[in-house]
């Protein structure tokens, strides 16, 4: 990943902890458009619904939010990809 999809991703860690591993590849290609965006690329209208449409699965809008389950899972296999007590390197 590219420094600037790097800061997307750890941006939506932050902000939504309820991510696990099987998220990794919708969260890759969220953080691929949404760097693009930031570095003022113009996105196609298809690429900016793709973009929504991956953050709504996500549960990254505030409407889909609501339907995300937030247990802490402290099993959960994901805390490597997603900051947790192998993943400090991400944050």
């Amino acid at each position: 990943m590219t420094r600037a999809q790097l800061a997307v991703w750890r941006e939506c860690v932050a902000n939504m902890p309820w991510l696990n591993a099987a998220h990794r590849i919708l969260l890759r290609q969220v953080c691929i458009l949404a760097a693009k965006m930031e570095a003022g690329e113009e996105l196609s209208v298809s690429a900016t619904h793709a973009l929504s449409a991956m953050l709504s699965k996500l549960g990254a809008t505030p409407a889909d939010e609501s339907k995300v389950n937030h247990s802490s899972g402290d099993d959960d296999d994901g805390d490597e990809f997603f900051g947790g007590a192998g993943g400090s390197h991400l944050n």
